[in-house]
């Protein structure tokens, strides 16, 4: 089975429905939030297999949000162990596999796992060379990126304005953008939140969400928001473990090791909605957060290696905004400018702690590439993303 998670309405049942029309499977399509499809169940566990016709080639058939119904995983087990043999499965959710894991029976060794991100400049633009593998170094990637053509600004625009959920992205509306937005968060935490956890007052969660925009790309201190909330810190640490399960916010922790006086807690928090962040340079910031995180994801799931991201910053609030680890090893120094300008003095220094590596500083402005000093650049987002 291949397990498709990521946030409400990035495209994960678009993408599935794609997949079934192009196997001619169209009509196995299930959403498990209708009564009708979970009657069918009942009536028939295997129900699917009396809207199908003999193939000579296993098919295609997609449960959508069938993590809502008790016992899911049972539930698909039972079917998997079945007919596995003349059917394939995609299983669709908005939530990630850590809540999975806590519900039913093992489905070990029976699934995949992969994310949908929100849309990325790369995808907008027509590039497909980055698909290919992941890079076998990180200098080998910025010459890449230096080699390459500069990506749409217009699609970057747009994805600054409106963000990266194709239905806001696609209808290019402010009005619209404000009212999807409102209804979107509704959605997720008095429906999803609540279908799948035990967290019994949704205001609280609702205003910790509100507040998060403002302390994008910052250190995150819990104690002060459960103070402002009038919350236990052990409650907020649990109420962000809910928003990053349910694809709403992500946090990128401190690096410390190699580094001096480095800041070893506080992790900076991002949202997957850039758009509610006001400040420029922040949004800017928080997009090209969401952007590294959806590729190393992606190149950890096409390759051997393990890819993860993190922040550097020391006691004297220096701080290099990310850290790309590969198999645990510093791999690459990101800097995000909305103006382009000279690479501070710090993050040299934490060039150098870290044995030299490559650094990039990545500007809003266009038709910047170029090297200030021996492995750092400067590249303008459209050409370092497109």
């Amino acid at each position: 089975m291949r397990f498709i998670t990521g946030p409400r309405q990035s495209g994960k049942t678009t993408l599935a429905q794609l997949k079934l029309k192009r196997e001619s499977s169209e009509n196995l399509y299930y959403l498990w939030d209708l009564r009708s499809v979970r009657n069918r169940y009942k009536a028939n566990e295997l129900f699917f297999t009396e809207d199908s016709s003999p193939h000579s080639k296993k098919q295609w058939v997609c449960f959508d949000e069938i993590h809502k119904i008790p016992k899911w995983k049972n539930v698909l087990k039972g079917i998997f162990d079945s007919v596995s043999e003349h059917y394939q499965f995609i299983i669709t959710g908005s939530a990630k596999l850590d809540i999975f894991r806590k519900a039913g029976d093992s489905l070990s060794g029976r699934f995949f796992t992969f994310q949908l991100f929100p849309l990325s400049l790369s995808e907008l633009s027509g590039a497909k060379k980055f698909l290919a593998k992941a890079p076998k170094s990180a200098k080998d990637f910025i010459q890449e990126r230096l080699d390459s053509a500069t990506g749409s600004e217009t699609a970057l625009s747009g994805l600054l304005e409106y963000g990266g959920f194709p239905e806001p992205f696609t209808k290019q509306s402010a009005i619209f953008l404000k009212k999807w937005a409102e209804d979107y968060t509704d959605t997720v935490i008095r429906e999803d939140i609540r279908a799948l956890t035990r967290i019994i007052d949704k205001e609280y969660l609702h205003d910790l969400y509100t507040l998060l925009p403002e302390m994008v790309g910052s250190p995150l201190s819990e104690s002060s928001l459960a103070s402002h909330l009038e919350l236990s810190p052990p409650t907020i640490k649990s109420y962000l473990k809910r928003l990053d399960d349910f694809y709403l916010a992500f946090k990128v922790h401190p690096y410390s090791k190699n580094i001096k006086r480095a800041l070893l807690k506080a992790p900076k928090i991002y949202l997957y909605d850039w758009t509610r962040v006001k400040d420029p340079g922040r949004r800017f910031e928080n997009y090209v957060a969401v952007e590294l995180v959806s590729r190393l994801d992606f190149w950890t799931q096409i390759s051997e290696s393990n890819y993860t991201l993190f922040y550097i910053r020391n006691k004297e609030k220096q701080e290099t905004d990310f850290l790309i680890l590969k198999d645990d090893v510093p791999w690459l120094l990101v800097e995000t400018k909305w103006a382009d300008g000279p690479i501070a003095r710090h993050h040299y220094e934490n060039q150098r702690m870290l044995g030299q590596l490559p650094l990039v500083q990545i500007c809003r402005e266009p038709k910047v590439c170029q090297m200030e000093a021996k492995e750092a650049y400067h590249i303008s987002a459209s050409r370092f993303l497109g």
